[in-house]
């Protein structure tokens, strides 16, 4: 009998405590969780008009890894391939002095190819990051058929 009550009073005294830093704890049923390194605000993609003084590069990711960096406004423009990140930011920082030579402010339009791994579209983000140079996301979104075997 004597260790069922202090059972019941071991249970007793745990709710108590339990309960007192239930009271005395912030909690925020509408509260906020701010991620690392992510921006408050949502920007609108970035859309290339005439009359936009802007510079754009536009950089298209192929499946196979490499980038092709061009100029969206100008569909005769010479296309740079780049093998590699390395290879990328050096392109992104010589287009990025021209646009700040002409006293416009540079935006890439990273457009990866619907089969090409995601984490060359981070790399492109990130060697943005890096850069300081505003980035705008324009991907395609492929919703297939299921598959007849039902998976």
């Amino acid at each position: 009998m004597a260790t069922r009550g202090f059972l019941i009073r071991f249970i007793d005294i745990g709710l108590i405590v339990l309960f007192g830093f239930l009271m005395i704890s912030d909690i925020d049923a509408l509260s906020r969780v701010d991620l690392a390194g992510a921006r408050q605000e949502v920007a609108e993609p970035a859309e290339v008009s005439e009359d936009d003084e802007r510079g754009f590069v536009a950089v298209d990711i192929l499946p196979d890894g490499r980038f092709l960096l061009s100029d969206p406004r100008d569909p005769e423009s010479r296309v740079v391939g780049a093998a590699t990140i390395e290879t990328l930011t050096v392109e992104l920082a010589s287009r990025q002095r021209l646009h700040a030579d002409a006293g416009t402010e540079t935006v890439v339009l990273i457009q990866p190819d619907p089969a090409s791994p995601v984490q060359f579209t981070v790399d492109v983000m990130d060697v943005c990051d890096r850069l300081g140079l505003v980035k705008s996301l324009q991907m395609d979104i492929e919703v297939g058929a299921p598959a007849e075997d039902g998976r």
